[in-house]
């Protein structure tokens, strides 16, 4: 009958489960370091992709903060004009003349920065990727300004100009508006652009001296808060153009 040995097993010695354990050690800890590389490389891919998405957006507020600096020059002497054309009425013939109320009517002055990829920044978290201390505080102060005063100042020139409109609407006839809406409406161009509107006229058919004094001087409250605005807009530019600075130097991305 044939017996079955069972083969010897040599005993590892310290030596072959030191050298065994250090070959397990590195492999998971090369595996560690390739692996945070590896997130460290797409945090920083994501950080870039951040601030150029960030660097476009202040470019065009920038560009809209312009446009409306400009529209606030554009308007105040039509709103100067608006005060004298009211409060002297009765030489107007107690009409508000369309070559100084159209343009008031029909210019939209204001901008309202609406922040996207700040937002996402925050929502998602990611603003831990950015690791310049000083994008950061800048991001979170125009953030700040843009959301605090700017959209108090934005507020108050959608309430001014509102209150010239509820006091035209309680003290104006509209035949010759509503005539020129009829015109507006067949031609797309003027509804892309309102400020291309007809002219129109603006009968005041209630003469009472306290409702005239009101709305002659709902064109000088208007210009008040357009000041303010203006004052915003300026802020608003000096803290963006920081910030575009800032990102362009650190990420070397084209502030063209």
């Amino acid at each position: 009958m044939e017996v079955h040995h069972h083969p010897k097993v040599e005993k590892k010695n310290f030596k072959e489960y030191f050298l065994e354990f250090l070959m397990i050690f590195l492999a998971v800890t090369m595996g560690f370091f390739a692996e945070a590389f590896r997130e460290h490389v797409g945090d920083r891919s994501k950080e870039k992709e951040y601030m150029s998405s960030l660097l476009e957006e202040l470019k065009y507020d920038t560009a809209q903060y312009h446009t409306a600096l400009n529209k606030i020059n554009f308007l105040n002497p039509f709103l100067d004009s608006c005060y004298i054309n009211v409060k002297e009425a009765s030489r107007f013939n107690y009409v508000l003349l369309a070559k100084w109320n159209t343009p008031i009517n029909e210019t939209g002055l204001g901008y309202n920065p609406t922040l996207p990829t700040i937002e996402q920044l925050k929502s998602s978290g990611n603003l831990r990727l950015i690791e310049n201390r000083f994008v950061v505080a800048k991001i979170m102060e125009y953030e700040t300004f843009i959301h605090g005063v700017y959209g108090h100042n934005y507020e108050g020139i959608d309430n001014a100009t509102n209150k010239v409109f509820a006091l035209e609407d309680e003290l104006c006839d509209y035949t010759d508006f509503n005539a020129k809406l009829d015109e507006n409406m067949r031609h797309v161009a003027v509804q892309f652009s309102p400020e291309s509107s007809e002219l129109y006229d603006m009968k005041i058919v209630i003469k009472n001296p306290e409702k005239l004094n009101a709305l002659a001087n709902s064109f000088v409250n208007c210009k008040a808060y357009n000041y303010g605005y203006a004052t915003g807009l300026n802020t608003a530019i000096k803290i963006a153009a920081e910030l575009i600075k800032l990102i362009s130097d650190k990420y070397h991305l084209k502030n063209d």
